[in-house]
């Protein structure tokens, strides 16, 4: 039933901003067992389905990476966009949630917002309408507990300079050269470690610059991603001492988050870890205990094998209507 479902959410392409046919899709399946509310985000909405007051939410994205991928299986494996981020997941859940229905289970519910891997409008609405003390975040964590995870920063370094013939290059600036400059700075920088979460790390991810080859370039920037594991601030303020604020703009800043002990975890004697990446837990430990878990592996995730064991399918519906039956 599980491998069935995830096969027929695999079909329905739903890059960000394109998550309409799946949502569609899954209201009419959900309003078999659920009361279902749609929110709208832009011409897409997020899904909620609940029965009763929900103590606990199962939750994860609609939106998928571009790049629609054949749909296609072997007797182990299930390959497609989506297959573990997290379409699967999607799955899993809705099977596990079905099944406590019919079990006579009750205040839980089940959230997928749209645009998780895009600007996160979808998440930032869906805290609205829902209240639980507990959350589930659904992501391919290879069935471990994810309990810490980094933050982000992103900031854009710009560089301006003075335009001249690229036979004179004298005559003018190289916007392109002080940027060159303020980089091989940065990538000095020894950044700070936690305990906990481990190292910050840097990752240069763009550049861009100058008009053509024969023009010294009077405009270069670069966007830059940090995966921090001490507060953004104390980190800014560690680039700042290499590079001149002026030429520093946040783009975007998510802290690291640290989950609190949290007793019922431990029931499932599952094993629990720290991850590099973002994850949409870091919204939800604002307002209820989260964690990160789920069948799949990260590895495959956004790549062009994407992929999911069948058997895990099965595996991460039976673990996710436990942890249903633990609260309703």
């Amino acid at each position: 039933m599980v491998v069935k479902l995830a096969r027929d959410l695999l079909k329905i392409p739903s890059p960000s901003g394109e998550e309409k046919k799946l949502g569609e899709f899954l209201v009419k399946r959900l309003e078999k067992n659920f009361v279902v509310k749609t929110q709208k985000v832009g011409d897409r909405f997020n899904v909620l389905a609940t029965i009763g007051t929900p103590n606990l939410l199962l939750t994860t994205h609609l939106d998928t990476v571009p790049e629609q991928l054949r749909l296609r299986e072997d007797g182990k494996w299930l390959y497609g966009r989506g297959a573990c981020d997290a379409k699967g997941i999607i799955a899993s859940m809705i099977v596990a949630a079905e099944k406590a229905v019919k079990a006579g289970l009750k205040d839980f519910g089940l959230l997928f917002d749209v645009s998780e891997e895009s600007d996160f409008s979808g998440i930032n609405k869906a805290l609205k309408i829902v209240n639980p003390k507990f959350v589930i975040v659904g992501e391919p964590t290879n069935f471990r507990i994810v309990k810490g995870q980094k933050g982000l920063l992103g900031i854009k370094i710009q560089c301006l300079g003075k335009s001249a013939p690229g036979s004179t290059p004298k005559k003018g600036i190289s916007a392109i050269n002080k940027i060159l400059n303020l980089l091989s700075k940065i990538n000095s920088i020894k950044l700070p470690n936690e305990k906990f979460l481990g190292e910050t790390t840097l990752n240069i991810g763009k550049i861009k610059g100058g008009s053509a080859a024969n023009v010294v370039a009077d405009y270069a920037e670069a966007i830059i991603e940090l995966r921090t594991t001490k507060p953004n601030k104390e980190v800014l303020n560690l680039i700042y001492k290499y590079l001149p604020e002026k030429n520093v703009n946040v783009e975007y800043s998510f802290e690291p988050v640290k989950v609190k002990e949290i007793d019922w975890v431990k029931e499932f004697k599952l094993k629990e870890i720290v991850v590099p990446y973002f994850t949409e837990m870091y919204f939800w430990t604002k307002k209820a205990k989260a964690i990160v878990f789920g069948p799949g592996e990260y590895k495959y995730a956004h790549s062009s094998n994407e992929r999911i064991r069948k058997s895990d399918l099965i595996k991460g519906s039976e673990i996710y209507f436990k942890m249903i039956k633990r609260f309703a």
